[in-house]
């Protein structure tokens, strides 16, 4: 996603024939997500690995699912690891995680 700005499979460089009979991995189609899917997107200011960039490029790529099934949870504080082991996960991530797929 770095290098293309496009979410896709894994990229094994000179295997890609191997693995995909092809150059370059192949990209995810976003649009192939059924709309009414619930989905649930965190991510954080300070995360390098999900950058906001990255995370933007996602949800333009799901601009067309229902409203009412994508919640967007973003945390100007968090990096990476802080949504695993973030003192305040628990009330921050989980629990709103938890309630948004206990409502289905």
């Amino acid at each position: 996603m770095i290098r293309t700005g496009q979410v896709a499979k894994y990229d094994y460089g000179i295997l890609n024939m191997l693995r995909y009979g092809q150059l370059f991995p192949p990209t995810y189609d976003m649009t192939k997500i059924p709309k009414e899917f619930p989905l649930f997107i965190s991510y954080g200011g300070k995360d390098y690995l999900s950058d906001v960039q990255d995370v933007k490029v996602l949800l333009n790529d799901l601009s067309n699912h229902d409203a009412n099934k994508l919640v967007v949870l973003y945390k100007d504080e968090y990096a990476h690891v802080d949504f695993i082991m973030g003192i305040d996960a628990k009330q921050v991530v989980y629990d709103p995680v938890l309630a948004f797929y206990n409502s289905y």
